[in-house]
């Protein structure tokens, strides 16, 4: 079995791929990465590669590996990233997961060096780990475990009493949000360094809060993703889709989006770069950015480490947790730090 490199004119087979890889459960969905499959490997990092292995009609399993500069025991350092792993449902358990795993080990130790660590992603109980240690590499071990927050957005919610002034941040924000990321996510093992924030972008929305003397407090980026992937739903569990049928009865009242029939796009955003000072903050931030996106999308998705203090920030929310095993060959001293893993990039 081999693996290469993907090429340009591989990208209608790897989104019908990434098509048939659903993620089940009470709401089954999958990642639909029309028109461009590539898209959201351009933004894993600064240098990346998809590997593929193809069966009779072209590709049925891929994998990607990219460096990007992250904060390691505070300082600014390679990391790599390995993640997209799909096998089509039809070619699995074959070992053809193996092989892409050591493909992708050897290809981000290639881009981001021999010695920086390597981390990537699984879904809480997956057995994929144990193959790993067993198969790939045995000092493979999960670091932490990352919370993805669905938040829906059926009613506006209640802003806590605090001095705080939210708005939406421009350009002459930058500054102090830089100044502000590199303080906060320094004391985050693997969060991104970020020397500049997408202001600009149609896609992007910031929401800023400053203290009453104009210090930045913390800040929050609403992306609408659509243009790089959707989620499609695939499925609804018995229950839910009896929970469907009255919630979209009652929709037009609470002014909110009606949830989708199987096959149709789930309208959502995503938080990107979460930063506050304290999870008070955080928790003005997202009750703010929940009413604000309120009668757009149906629901809004935060991913934080468990043992982020942070985290205290999303309870009250009526959330739907779904959980994420952080994996991480060698890296950091300091394993108490809390991580920081961007789900947008997922």
């Amino acid at each position: 079995m081999r693996v290469r490199d993907a090429r340009p004119g591989d990208n209608a087979a790897l989104v019908d791929l990434a098509s048939r890889c659903a993620m089940e459960g009470d709401l089954s969905l999958c990642i639909d990465r029309r028109p461009d499959f590539f898209a959201l490997n351009r933004i894993a990092g600064d240098a990346w590669r998809v590997g593929v292995v193809d069966g009779d009609d072209g590709p049925i399993a891929c994998v990607a590996a990219a460096r990007r500069m992250a904060y390691l025991d505070g300082e600014p350092a390679p990391l790599g990233y390995v993640g997209d792993l799909k096998v089509h449902p039809a070619h699995r358990r074959r070992g053809t997961a193996r092989v892409l795993a050591q493909w992708a080990q050897a290809a981000a130790r290639e881009l981001a060096g021999p010695d920086a660590p390597l981390i990537g992603t699984v879904l809480a109980g997956n057995d994929a780990v144990e193959m790993l240690r067993r198969q790939v590499e045995p000092g493979v071990r999960r670091r932490a475990t990352i919370r993805s927050h669905s938040i829906d957005l059926l009613t506006r919610r209640r802003l806590p009493t605090t001095d705080l002034t939210v708005s939406v941040a421009g350009p002459a924000d930058e500054p102090d949000m830089v100044a502000l990321w590199r303080r906060v996510a320094a004391s985050r093992q693997f969060a991104p360094v970020c020397a500049s924030f997408p202001l600009a972008q149609p896609d992007v929305e910031y929401l800023l809060a400053r203290r009453p003397g104009g210090e930045p407090a913390g800040f929050v980026g609403l992306w609408n993703q659509h243009d790089i992937k959707q989620m499609r739903v695939t499925g609804y569990s018995p229950r839910l889709a009896a929970a469907r049928v009255g919630f979209n009865l009652a929709a037009p009242l609470l002014r909110a989006p009606r949830l989708p029939r199987t096959g149709q796009e789930l309208s959502y955003r995503t938080v990107v770069n979460p930063c506050a000072s304290d999870p008070e903050t955080l928790r003005t931030l997202v009750r703010h950015a929940c009413n604000r996106l309120h009668g757009q999308h149906s629901f809004l998705t935060i991913g934080l480490d468990v043992r982020d203090p942070l985290a205290q920030a999303l309870t009250g929310l009526r959330a739907q947790p779904t959980d994420v095993d952080l994996l991480v060959l060698g890296g950091p001293d300091d394993l108490a730090a809390p991580v920081h893993f961007e789900i947008a990039t997922v």
